[in-house]
């Protein structure tokens, strides 16, 4: 039952709520602390001295629950913990980034652990089981004026210089932009350009008609940018060619870069967006995401 399940997620904190409203629980993996502990926690966990008084408030949920989804990052540690101390708790591990951004799966196993991804290269290369990105029915664009017509917010992450190409060609074209190109950490940044929270990339999505997603290398798995062109009825130009085999593929809504011609680019901006069926926004919520791991 979706009421017994915990998810422990680190990364953007606005769709807490969203996830909470699907009838589940969630939880950071260490509980918030003040700078000033973070080196004393640092310690604790490098010398594996008690280091269940730093982990968040899900192991207190533990004894109530059946199944926990843990979104992947750097840290394993506390999974550890999680599956030896309650054997009989389902333990998903779910990568919605790049195992190589992540901790490796090898390195855990534990007969009541599971992993899956998003990327079907990944789960070919560390034999992980598939399951799609999901998006949100619930979430709404607040309502402005759109004033650009191509949109991408995101790091770096290598993908700058080929950013900045496809600007030209846009600029070129006379088809307004509105690019956020964060610098990699340690990278320079003259501007001082940061991430900006994900409430104000939505006010940038819902001043656009179209977004751009561009795949960093080694990545084949799906990320939210076509999602949320999807959810929003908002175009896409995307680097993805798999994109191509997805259900929502249209090429009226969808601009694949080497497949399609730039020379097209200016009528594929000015046309209208053509709708998808609800029952494909559906496959691609929350909800669905849920279920596609039997947790019901």
């Amino acid at each position: 039952m979706l009421n017994k399940t915990v998810i422990i997620y680190d990364s953007v904190d606005y769709f807490i709520p969203f996830m909470e409203g699907k009838g589940v629980q969630c939880y950071p993996s260490f509980r918030k602390i003040p700078d000033k502990k973070k080196v004393l926690r640092k310690i604790s966990l490098m010398f594996n001295c008690f280091p269940i008084m730093w982990y968040g408030e899900w192991k207190s949920e533990l004894k109530n629950c059946n199944t926990v989804i843990v979104f992947a990052s750097k840290q394993h540690d506390f999974i550890k913990y999680l599956c030896d101390n309650y054997p009989s708790v389902r333990v998903i591990i779910w990568y919605w980034n790049p195992v190589a951004k992540c901790f490796p799966p090898h390195i855990l196993k534990r007969p009541n652990l599971e992993y899956w991804s998003f990327d079907n290269d990944d789960c070919k290369t560390y034999d992980l089981r598939f399951n799609t990105t999901f998006y949100f029915d619930s979430i709404r664009l607040p309502r402005t004026i759109t004033n650009n017509e191509v949109l991408f917010v995101g790091a770096d992450k290598g993908r700058k210089k080929y950013l900045d190409i496809i600007k030209e060609i846009l600029t070129e074209k006379k088809i307004s932009t509105n690019f956020h190109i964060v610098p990699d950490k340690g990278h320079p940044n003259p501007f001082h350009i940061k991430t900006i929270p994900y409430s104000e990339y939505l006010m940038k999505v819902s001043q656009s008609k179209v977004i751009l997603d561009y795949l960093q290398k080694g990545q084949a798995g799906q990320t939210l940018r076509p999602l949320e062109a999807v959810f929003f009825r908002k175009k896409l130009i995307t680097n993805d060619k798999n994109i191509i085999k997805q259900p929502f593929y249209d090429p009226q809504n969808i601009f694949v870069i080497d497949l399609n011609d730039w020379s097209d680019i200016e009528e594929f901006v000015k046309s209208d967006y053509r709708d998808i069926s609800s029952k494909l926004l559906e496959y691609f919520d929350f909800s669905s995401w849920l279920n596609r791991f039997d947790i019901n």
